[in-house]
C-alpha cells in the first residue's frame, strides 16, 4: 500500500500548490481546516505523515497535530510555521508532539526531504512495532484451548491491536504468590456501553482506541496492557514501591485523560475520557479465580466466568 500525506491549511491556494508539487510522488490528502483534517485522518487514514499549517482559525495546527496523536500515534506529524509562530512551534516541538518544524512559505526541496525523512521515521516504526509483536508472541505462545473460550478480541484481532484475556492468563499465571513487585490494575472505561448505545459500535471504538492509546502513552514501556473484557482494559506492571503509591499512581493518570473529539452529525462533540481502576498486588493471590474474585464485579467483567476451573 502506497504512503499516504495528509496536509491542513486553510488557504486553499496553498493546498492545490501542494498537490501539484507532490502528485506524481505521494498520494495526498488535502483538508482546509483541523476539524476536516480530524475527519480525514479517521475516514482515510492512518496516514504516514501529516503536514499542517499552524495559524488556522478554530483549531490551530499544533493543537490539530496532537489530536493526530491521539487517533494515530504512529503518524509523523510536522508544523509549518512562519516567523511569529516560531516559539509555539518549538514548544510544541519540545513537548514532543511534532517530528519537526517547516518554515512558510517552504521551498520543494526542503518540504520533499522532509517527508523522506518522515516516510523513513515512520516505517520503522512500523517494522520496529512488528518485531515486539513477534517477540512477544515467541515469549508467550497462547495456550491451545477450545475456540468457545476465545473471546471476540482475543488474539490481538480486536480495535485497540491490544493482546486479550489469553495472553494475560499466559502471563500471570506464574506469577501468583510469588512477585511481590507485580500489580494488576483494571481499568474500566465507564462511558463507553453509553456511547456504543446511543452513537453505534463505530463511534464507540474510535473512544475506545483513544483511551487505548492514551494508556499505552502514559504507562512506562515496560507496563503491559491487555483487552481484558469488552469495557475493561487490564495493566500489569512491575513497581518497587508501595501498594499505596502504585494506587496514587494510577489515580493521577486516569485523572489525566484528554478529551475525546467525536464527529457527530457533522459537528465536533468533546467526550471526555473517565476511568474507574482498581489496583492488586499478585502476590496476596494463590490463582486467577482468588485475584478477579477480589475486584469488583464491575471491573472484573463476565470475560472469566469459567476461570474457577484454573483453581
Amino acid at each position: 500500500m502506497a504512503d499516504k500525506i495528509l496536509f491542513v491549511d486553510d488557504e486553499p491556494l496553498v493546498l492545490d500548490a501542494f498537490k501539484r508539487m507532490l502528485r506524481d510522488r505521494f498520494v495526498t490528502y488535502t483538508a482546509d481546516s483541523g476539524e476536516k483534517g480530524l475527519i480525514e485522518a479517521r475516514e482515510n487514514g492512518p496516514f504516514a505523515v501529516v503536514i499542517s499549517d499552524m495559524r488556522m482559525p478554530g483549531m490551530n495546527g499544533a493543537q490539530f497535530l496532537a489530536q493526530i496523536r491521539k487517533i494515530a500515534p504512529d503518524t509523523v506529524r510536522m508544523l509549518l510555521t512562519g516567523f511569529t509562530d516560531l516559539d509555539a512551534a518549538i514548544a510544541a516541538v519540545n513537548e514532543g508532539n511534532i517530528f519537526r518544524f517547516l518554515s512558510k512559505p517552504c521551498s520543494k526541496e526542503d518540504l520533499l526531504n522532509a517527508i523522506r525523512l518522515g516516510l523513513a521515521l515512520h516505517r520503522s516504526t512500523l517494522v520496529e512495532k512488528e518485531l515486539v509483536k513477534k517477540a512477544h508472541a515467541l515469549e508467550h505462545p497462547l495456550v491451545e484451548r477450545a475456540p468457545s473460550e476465545i473471546c471476540e478480541w482475543d488474539n490481538r484481532q480486536g480495535p485497540t491491536g491490544l493482546p486479550g484475556p489469553s495472553q494475560a492468563r499466559e502471563l500471570l499465571g506464574p506469577l501468583f504468590g510469588g512477585d511481590h513487585q507485580c500489580y494488576v490494575a483494571l481499568l474500566k472505561l465507564t462511558v463507553l456501553q453509553t456511547l456504543e448505545e446511543r452513537y453505534g459500535e463505530e463511534a464507540a471504538a474510535d473512544y475506545l482506541i483513544n483511551a487505548a492509546h492514551f494508556l499505552v502513552q502514559s504507562l512506562r514501556s515496560e507496563d503491559l496492557l491487555f483487552h481484558w473484557g469488552r469495557y475493561v482494559l487490564m495493566a500489569v506492571v512491575r513497581r518497587t514501591v508501595s501498594p499505596a503509591a502504585v494506587r496514587m499512581e494510577f489515580a493521577r493518570l486516569t485523572s489525566a485523560g484528554s478529551d475525546h473529539v467525536m464527529e457527530i452529525n457533522g459537528r465536533s462533540t468533546v467526550i471526555a475520557t473517565t476511568i474507574d481502576f482498581d489496583v492488586k498486588t499478585v502476590s496476596q493471590f494463590a490463582t486467577l479465580g482468588d485475584l478477579l474474585a477480589a475486584f469488583d464485579p464491575e471491573l472484573s467483567g463476565r470475560v472469566d466466568s469459567k476461570v474457577e476451573a484454573d483453581r
